[in-house]
């Protein structure tokens, strides 16, 4: 999930690119609405500053606690991992390295071979 609407478009083009299907949501809000209504999610990307009621950071602790299955990947071009509780099992990226380091990470913690 990213606040960015470009920005966000082009990492769900570049995941699909990469064979991944991706359901985009624009805030945290819409983020759990889809989580909680789909079961064959097997990842979250999330920023660690997006609009909603929690931010990226309360999301993903929220996710790896809930539905402790879901891979979550975690980025920001404003804060590293030690701006925020990054959940165990989860990967940090900064944004700078976001688009060759995305899909590795995401296969790698869903176990697809990639």
């Amino acid at each position: 999930m990213e606040e960015e609407t470009t920005e966000r478009k082009a990492i769900a083009h570049h995941l699909q690119d990469a064979g991944f299907a991706v359901v985009e949501a624009t805030d945290t809000d819409e983020a759990m609405t889809s989580l909680e209504q789909r079961s064959d999610v097997q990842g979250l990307v999330t920023d660690a500053h997006v609009p909603g009621n929690i931010d990226g950071f309360e999301l993903a602790g929220l996710v790896r606690k809930r539905w402790p299955t879901i891979a979550v990947v975690m980025m920001s071009g404003h804060s590293d991992p030690s701006s925020g509780p990054v959940p165990e099992g989860s990967e940090f990226i900064a944004k700078p390295y976001l688009l060759s380091h995305l899909a590795p990470a995401l296969d790698r913690l869903i176990g697809r071979a990639g």
